[in-house]
């Protein structure tokens, strides 16, 4: 083989290799921005349930399957069981006392309790893992008046499905599950997913 020969096979791979790089460079390039987009979204508040944090835009993907029983204790000791409230609209929040998100949401909870405990709506917060004693000193303590439930051996949560706190799920009258919820909610929100629930 000649000299100038080697040569031209010597450009050739350098030009090869140039353009792999040069591909790669633009493919990586292209999945930064798409990561960098992702990102942003939810930095802006965007979820998996497109739910917008600060405003009442709500696109719920609808479940509709049957919500699974449970019974469980209420502050005052007395049993409740999710079948005990077939017939009425539940919102079924599950939340713990050291999850600084579950304590921001407890007062938007309130509020909607306040203008709804007149209708067919019940709100049922089951806290997870705490002692009865230690959820209804947290309860008294800031005057919550909604029905909480306390779930101390953790029961609910292979039941439920439960990945992180808080946790909501829109139930029908029916018992089925509408829509489920990871993260918190405002009440404009909790409003939002509570219509979704109308026949």
């Amino acid at each position: 083989m000649g000299k100038s020969s080697k040569i031209l096979i010597g450009i050739i791979i350098v030009c090869a290799a140039l353009v792999g790089v040069s591909i790669y460079t633009v493919k990586n390039y292209n999945n930064d921005k798409d990561k960098s987009a992702a990102e942003n979204s939810l930095q802006n508040g965007t979820t998996e349930n497109n739910v917008t944090k600060g405003t009442s835009l709500i696109k719920p993907n609808v479940i509709k399957t049957k919500a699974p029983d449970f019974k469980l204790k209420d502050l005052d000791g007395k049993e409740l069981s999710l079948s005990d409230l077939r017939g009425k609209k539940v919102f079924l929040n599950f939340w713990a006392t050291w999850c600084g998100y579950c304590v921001e949401e407890m007062p938007e909870i309130q509020k909607l309790y306040e203008e709804t405990k007149d209708t067919d709506l019940v709100i049922v917060a089951v806290e997870i893992g705490e002692p009865l004693s230690e959820v209804k000193s947290f309860i008294d303590e800031n005057k919550y008046t909604f029905k909480v439930l306390s779930d101390s051996d953790q029961s609910t949560v292979p039941k439920y499905e439960i990945s992180g706190y808080p946790t909501s799920y829109f139930i029908d009258e029916d018992g089925n599950i509408i829509s489920k919820v990871t993260g918190a909610l405002n009440i404009d929100q909790m409003k939002s997913y509570i219509k979704t629930l109308d026949k």
